[in-house]
């Protein structure tokens, strides 16, 4: 069973950031993303239900997907893609869902959710400094 969630309605914002892909190198955006989404991971640590405090430590950001999870994403050539959630743990889908016995108990959506506009926010701010120091030449 695949799952998962694709946030719409970001067609000038994700322009800005190819044209922006064009006067950055990889690493630059790399930590631009990472920091805009660290705030979410945050969140999700604390939100997230803690028995032996496995999950909440596997909760991270980065470019990096399990073998498993590569192996479903095929990001587009030449772009920078940055995760935000679990590793790659069964118990981080069932205390998210749910199972048929027992109810989820939510933590990554609830904290992408109530951090989303300041993602936005440090997207706006890092890719404006970037920009500006970029094109002192």
């Amino acid at each position: 069973m695949k799952t998962g969630f694709r946030v719409e309605g970001f067609d000038e914002t994700d322009r800005n950031l190819k044209k922006l892909g064009l006067m950055a190198d990889a690493g630059q955006l790399r930590d631009l993303g990472v920091d805009a989404l660290e705030p979410v991971a945050d969140t999700a640590r604390g939100l997230v239900r803690s028995r032996t405090g496995r999950l909440r430590n596997s909760i991270g950001v980065g470019d990096k997907l399990s073998p498993r999870q590569s192996m479903l994403s095929k990001p587009e050539p030449g772009t920078v893609e940055i995760y935000v959630g679990p590793g790659a743990l069964v118990q981080a889908i069932t205390e998210e869902f749910g199972t048929v016995h027992e109810q989820g108990h939510p933590f990554l959506r609830p904290a992408w959710d109530g951090r989303l506009g300041e993602v936005i926010a440090r997207l706006r701010k890092g890719a404006g400094e970037m920009l500006r120091r970029n094109t002192k030449d």
